[in-house]
Parts: structure tokens; sequence; C-alpha cells
């Protein structure tokens, strides 16, 4: 590999780390008023940002990203300086940018040049907005407020705007005197910024050169809250710190008006903002404690790969004579190996975990547009974003998550008319949440609109053949339907809202990884869609059983319990095999007939696993438990792609392959035929 290739490599892994940034911290923006007091340092931050992706891709000579995000940082420096004023067509524009910017980095990714993106029109709406206009004030700050004479010409020229700003607002302006000991001062001053950060706006910090007792230095920083004073001085409470009202003298000057930006005219492709949203590279940030403690746990298997070496030397000496000491140390080291193999295991999965706020802060950025838009007020909201997931699975939700938001936006939600004539807020909810539930995370859209008419959709699914017409039909028997390939047309989307559009792709893209997808719904009160996935797919847990003649391994992460069968334990009804357990009766399935493999001996051992996701529980049919596994999932190929009910196979230490079950793929089969054989 050319040392460019890697110099791309390396750009691709830090410019997603930084438009992971870029898109929280315009999220953010999305969020607050022209007035809050966090807007200077958000904006600060996105400067911040697309400067340094200017940079990065000026020393690699990518002209086309380096001049986009000099048009970006020029935009933003007008609205350090009030020159733009803050306003969704603006956050449309940085929007609009960073998608460019994400379309340019996976062209770079894809051996393609940045120049393979267009962006003219992107300059030319951005030089509509920016303008060059100066504050048009003069004198000097303690014209104004009582700060040292002369102390305008210590300011650089944004700080400078940040003072006239609140002094044009009327805003009450604190000083805030410090010293700290050299040795910590840097850790004590950071600490001191986001205190103040917490409650205002912090606009400069100078150096003082009475700094206090020798070994310290000073400091003196100046900022701006609207807190009363008895509430802010608690935050300041130390040695060393002075906490100092900053009183006005005169009238402040009046505003600079600020320009309003054009209306964005960009429209909505689904397809192109999920390339968006998609990871670049396959890069994962870890911390580095986690890179220690896996550091620590290969050094302690290579020392117990040095004992095994000298067990092995032991046994050829000894021969058949004085082997009962060397086999307990086997054991012994065999013990030891296993159980930094399961820390191993665990480490190596953590390491691959990413919070699912990542997914949710670029997710907010598309579907604040997209409601835009659609011309809907919502408030979109965002719960369980420390919940962690398989970056690789996270991957994998972005087209179904994006797909079910569009739906709640554009067909679940009512516009603001008619929630009123139903006597609902004229503003809509969607909240997207994430949560752990066992060995699985369970992710959940839902919206507070008009729901899902199943008379509408039972009518639909009976003139398509899909339901029975003289069949009791329950309420997933119905929603069912709506997942069924073909179900949704263009005639449907009005019957029945749209909900069914696209959601046998949805369920599919969930099954690949081993998840459910559940709905549930109240006519005019709003849709829930749950998905329930497993936490990864690296190297997991599974327990092996017999099956007929064949082996399998099932997940753990999907077992509940396992049970001995008798005879009498199997019921029919209906066609169907059941198991009560607990008063509760569950479907029980044998692989055999799943798979079409020879049936084992009628009178031998039966057990039943129990398995579940979600809500849902069955039984799985094993003639023998074979103990628990570590397994690593392996893909089967195109040949198997169609199989229902298999995840993988895994290979194990006496060399043997055997298949893993996809459990969330045997229940939907079990529901099939459970409808069929209850037809028969």
């Amino acid at each position: 590999m050319s040392n460019l290739d890697q110099s791309l490599k390396d750009f691709v892994s830090e410019a997603e780390d930084i438009l992971e940034d870029l898109e929280n911290f315009i999220s953010q923006l999305m969020e607050i008023s022209p007035e809050d007091h966090r807007k200077p340092d958000i904006i600060n931050a996105i400067f911040r940002d697309v400067h340094s992706l200017k940079g990065l891709s000026g020393m690699l000579n990518l002209e086309n990203l380096s001049a986009l995000s000099h048009r970006m940082e020029s935009l933003l420096d007008d609205m350090r300086l009030d020159r733009v004023e803050l306003s969704d067509e603006v956050v449309d524009a940085l929007s609009h940018g960073v998608q460019l910017i994400i379309r340019m980095v996976h062209a770079v990714a894809s051996g393609q040049g940045d120049d393979s993106v267009d962006i003219g029109e992107f300059i030319k709406d951005v030089n509509r907005i920016g303008q060059t206009s100066q504050d048009g004030e003069a004198g000097d700050l303690s014209g104004f407020i009582d700060v040292p004479a002369g102390m305008t010409e210590m300011l650089s020229e944004y700080e400078e705007h940040r003072f006239r700003d609140n002094i044009r607002k009327g805003t009450p302006f604190y000083s805030v005197r410090c010293h700290f000991p050299l040795a910590t001062f840097d850790t004590l001053l950071r600490d001191l910024g986001n205190s103040i950060r917490d409650i205002g706006e912090l606009i400069t910090t100078l150096p003082q050169p009475d700094g206090g007792a020798e070994g310290s230095i000073g400091f003196l920083l100046f900022f701006t809250t609207k807190e009363p004073l008895e509430n802010i001085s608690k935050e300041f409470e130390g040695e060393g710190i002075i906490l100092t009202s900053i009183p006005y003298k005169g009238e402040p000057p009046s505003p600079v008006s600020a320009v309003p930006a054009p209306k964005s005219t960009e429209g909505f492709v689904e397809d192109a903002m999920v390339e968006e949203i998609r990871g670049v590279s396959n890069t994962v940030r870890v911390d580095i404690v986690k890179l220690d403690h896996l550091m620590n746990l290969v050094g302690e298997l290579v020392i117990l790969r040095s004992n095994f070496s000298n067990i092995a030397d032991r046994l050829r000496q000894h021969g058949g004579t004085g082997g009962a000491g060397v086999i307990q140390d086997l054991e012994k080291s065999n013990a030891q190996m296993e159980k930094k193999l399961i820390d191993l295991r665990e480490s190596v999965m953590d390491a691959r975990m990413v919070p699912v706020g990542q997914l949710f802060n670029k997710l907010q950025r598309v579907s604040k547009k997209i409601a835009r838009e659609l011309k809907k007020e919502v408030k979109i909201e965002f719960i369980g974003g420390d919940t962690e997931l398989d970056k690789m699975i996270m991957e994998e939700m972005i087209s179904p998550l994006l797909h079910m938001v569009r739906n709640c936006l554009d067909h679940g939600i009512e516009n603001a008319d008619e929630r009123i004539a139903e006597g609902k807020d004229k503003v809509g909810l969607v909240r997207l949440s994430a949560y752990q539930q066992g060995n699985h995370v369970v992710l959940e859209v839902e919206d507070d609109g008009r729901g899902i008419d199943l008379d509408k959709v039972r009518a639909a699914g009976i003139e398509r053949g899909l339901l029975g017409r003289d069949d009791l039909h329950a309420e997933e028997d119905v929603l069912s339907v709506l997942f069924k390939p073909g179900f949704s047309t263009k005639e449907n989307v009005t019957e029945i809202s749209g909900r069914g559009v696209g959601l046998d792709v949805v369920r599919k893209e969930i099954e690949n990884v081993g998840g459910t997808v559940e709905i549930s719904t109240v006519k005019g009160l709003g849709t829930r869609v749950t998905l329930t996935l497993p936490i990864t797919l690296a190297i997991l847990q599974a327990l092996l059983i017999r099956s007929g003649r064949k082996v399998f391994a099932i997940p753990m992460g999907s077992i509940q319990e396992t049970i001995q069968l008798e005879k009498d334990d199997i019921k029919t009804v209906q066609g169907r095999e059941i198991i009560n357990l607990r008063d509760k009766t569950l479907p029980l399935l044998r692989l055999e007939r799943i798979f079409g493999i020879p049936s084992a001996e009628e009178n031998g051992d039966a057990y039943a696993v129990i398995v579940g996701i979600a809500n849902r529980t069955m039984g799985l049919m094993a003639n023998e438990l074979l103990g628990k596994q570590d397994v690593v999932i392996k893909p089967l190929g195109d040949a198997f792609s169609r199989v229902v009910g298999l995840a993988g196979a895994t290979e194990l230490g006496d060399q043997s392959t055997v298949l893993v079950l996809d459990v969330a793929g045997l229940m939907m089969e079990a529901i099939r035929l459970g409808s069929t054989e209850g037809k028969a």
C-alpha cells in the first residue's frame, strides 16, 4: 500500500469523526432560539470542525472539499459576528453543506475524486446568504461598561463583537479573577470555563501578570448571564476566585440588522439520505482504557500459552509415568485459559459497541428537514442515546429507521388543522427510544398521529387474498399483512395512511441481523414500531443441541430456559404441536420438519429449548442438549440466503461445522406454518 493510500484512509477515518461531531452540533443548533446563550459556543464548535476539515483536505489537495469547507467557514464567521442571523434556512444551508461533504468523503473512500460531487449551486446559495458588512461600531468598550480602558485592543475581532452584541442587548456582565497553581492551572481553568458556559456565555479569558502567590498564574474571565447574582455566586466559591458584577455606564448603541437567508429548495431523496447517514469507514473509536484491558488479556494469554508448552515438555519427559501431576496442571491451565478467553471475548465485543446516540444525531438532522418540507409542526424526541449496539448492526438499522421515521412524519402525523379538530395539540410528536433488554437492544419509533385503520387493512388484505374472507382475524394477524410483499400499492397509501409502504423490505433488513419487528396501534392516538435486535453479531455464546441427526447452535441471548419433555407434554391443536408451560401455551417447532432432515428415534429423550424475542416465546424440540460453547458466526453465502431460520455457520473445536439458528426467522416461520396448518 502506498503512503498516499494510507493517508487517504487516515483522512476518511478522521473526517468521519469530525462529521459525526458536526451533525451533533448542527442538531443542537436546530433546537435553540437565536437568543439562547449556547448559540455562540455551538457555532464556534461547528466553525472549528469545518476549519479542521478545510486543513485536512488542503493537505491532501482535495480542492473541491477545501473550497466547500472554506465557504462554510466564511458563513459561520458571518454568523459568529452576527452579520447573518440564525434561522431555519441557515441551518438548512449548513446541513446541506455537511451532506455534500459526506458525499465527497464517500467518493474519496471509494477511489473517486472529491470533484465528482458538484458544489456549484451550494456555493451560489451560500454567497447569497453571506454579507461582508462590518459592525459599524466604534469607541472603547470602557465607554459602555466598567472595564479597564484600552482593553478593546487586547481582544480578537470576534471577542470584541461578542462584547458589543451583549451590550446592545443589555445583558448583565461579570468578571471572575482567579489564580491557580502552575502544575494544575490548565485543568482548573477548563473546569471554571465549563461552569461559566453552563449558565451563560464566556467571552474572553485574559492572563494577568499579578497572578498571586509564587508558583501560580492569574486569569481574568469576562462572561454574561441572565441568571440572578445569588444563583451564580455559588458556582464560584473557592480559594483564589473572585466574582465581580460589571455595571453599565451609558446607553448601548443601536443593533446592526442581520441578513435573512433564502429558502432551501432541496427536496427529500430517501436513498441519498441513507447513504449520507451511513458510516464511510468501518472504524470504531475505542477508549484507551478498553485497549489497555485488551493488551493485558493478550499478555496473560501469552503466559498461559507458555504454561501449555511447559506441560507438553513435561509429558514428553515423563512418558507414561508420573502423569497425574501433569494432568492436574493441564486442567488448571485449561480453566485459566477458558476464563481469559471469556474476558477477551467480552472485551472485543465491548470495543465494537457504539452509542445509539450517534445514529440519533444523524436521524435528527434529516427528520427535521423532512418535517419542514412536509410543512408539519412536529416535535422529535430521542431517548436512550447512551444505549450501546454493535456498530455493524447499527449501520444496518439506518435504512429501516429512516423509513419508519418518514412514515411517521408523512402518513402518521396529521396536519395542524386536523389535529386541532381532533382535540390534539397542533404540534405532533415523534419519539425514538433505545434501551437494553437482556442480551437485546430494543429500538422504538412511535408517534401520536392518526394510527392505523385496522378495518381498512383487513379489507385490503382480504381483497388481495392475504387474509381469509370468513376467518376471525386477531389484531396481530391483521398487522402482519403490512409486512407482505406487494401489499403496499399506491392506492393503499391513500387507503391506510401509507403504513405498509416498504415494510416487507424493512422486516427483511431487520431479520438479516437476527432481529424482529412488531407494530402496535390505536386508531386516532398513534402507532409504535418496536425493533428487537441482538447486541452484537460478533463472538457469542450458544447452546449446542441435536435435533434428529443434526447438531445446531442456538444463541444463548435468545434462550429463556430448557425443559425435559414427556410424551404426554406435547399436544396437537388445529394441526399445531404445543406445550403448556406454567399455564402458558407455547407453540413447539421441530427443526427436522423445518429443514427436512431425518428424525431421531421416537423413544429417545426429548427436550424443549424455550426461546423468546420481544414478547414472543416458543419451544424448539431437541433430542439432546450438548452444552454451551463460544461461537463465531460465519455467513453461509448467497446459495443459502433464502433458507429461513439460519443465521450462519460456526466451526467447533473438533473441526466440525454446525449451523447457527436464527431464532427471529424461526418464529416468523412458526407463525406462517401455524396459519397454514390451521387452515388445513
